[in-house]
């Protein structure tokens, strides 16, 4: 009676970490150099073989907001776009004379803090007013919120003492 309770039990646990194992959807940059102060989500799906779309949170320099950019095959990115997490809004420019120190990338004039928090904190992005269209412009956020806060604490200027720690307080209770 044991063993095939044991074997159950065994075989129960095996699946929830086969469930739990699946590739995480955001990681370090794959852009050498970079692995360290960015982050990157890219869209499942491709609409033609090779083709792909992914959004880039970097760290430009230390002590400044985080930057989006925007990753796709082809000529520049650029012009006036919306990100859409979940159900809220957010209005983004891609200018095309903002020259990217990542390679097929555009980097957008500033990034909200709003969205930011909600790309942390939401299911899926949307990016519309781009070549790339539904479904092929849809990325996951699943993990963003750690991937994308351990670029920002790297990004972080460095405070004194009592201010860094107040700081990071209220960060976290902002996502209770």
């Amino acid at each position: 009676m044991r063993l095939p309770f044991l074997s159950l039990l065994i075989g129960c646990i095996s699946l929830a970490e086969m469930a739990t194992a699946q590739a995480t959807c955001w990681t370090s940059a794959k852009i050498p150099g970079e692995q360290n102060r960015a982050v990157q989500g890219c869209a499942d799906d491709a609409q033609n073989p090779g083709d792909w779309f992914c959004i880039v949170i970097r760290c430009d320099r230390p002590g400044s907001p985080l930057s989006l950019y925007v990753s796709a095959p082809g000529p520049d990115i650029h012009g006036d776009v919306k990100l859409i997490v979940d159900e809220q809004s957010f209005s983004v420019s891609l200018p095309a004379s903002l020259k990217s120190p990542l390679p097929l990338s555009s980097r957008a004039e500033a990034l909200p803090y709003a969205a930011l928090d909600a790309m942390k904190a939401g299911s899926a992005i949307s990016v519309q007013g781009l070549q790339v269209q539904a479904p092929y412009n849809r990325i996951s956020l699943e993990n963003s919120r750690k991937a994308i806060e351990r670029v920002e604490w790297a990004c972080e200027a460095p405070y004194p003492g009592p201010t860094r720690f107040w700081r990071r307080i209220v960060r976290r209770l902002r996502f209770l």
